[in-house]
């Protein structure tokens, strides 16, 4: 019964599935899991080939909603410098992939 018990928990406790093994494209000080992710085939910049890539677009709202006043013009500039800063060359095309344009 005992060895039934080990075989068990080997063989489920350890099931790879691709959401624990592809690393999601989010903010780097997220602490809870993504309420919004988006898998998609793409090729980001970085990569040589397409791939499934993962996406929390809960972490790009910011970037998704059209400024209409002066202030929300500012803190839009000054959130997508400072994604621009994290994320690099593939932001651009992290927007267009949640917003369906690639």
């Amino acid at each position: 019964m005992r060895k039934l018990l080990v075989v068990t928990l080997l063989l489920f406790g350890f099931e790879v599935t691709a959401a624990d093994t592809l690393e999601c494209i989010q903010q780097p000080k997220r602490v809870k899991a993504c309420p919004h992710l988006l898998y998609r085939a793409a090729q980001l910049p970085d990569m040589e080939k397409a791939d499934i890539i993962c996406i929390c677009v809960t972490d790009f709202y910011p970037l998704l909603e059209n400024p209409q006043t002066e202030a929300e013009k500012v803190q839009y500039n000054m959130t997508r410098r400072q994604y621009a800063v994290t994320f690099g060359a593939k932001l651009q095309s992290v927007l267009d992939i949640i917003q369906r344009q690639n």
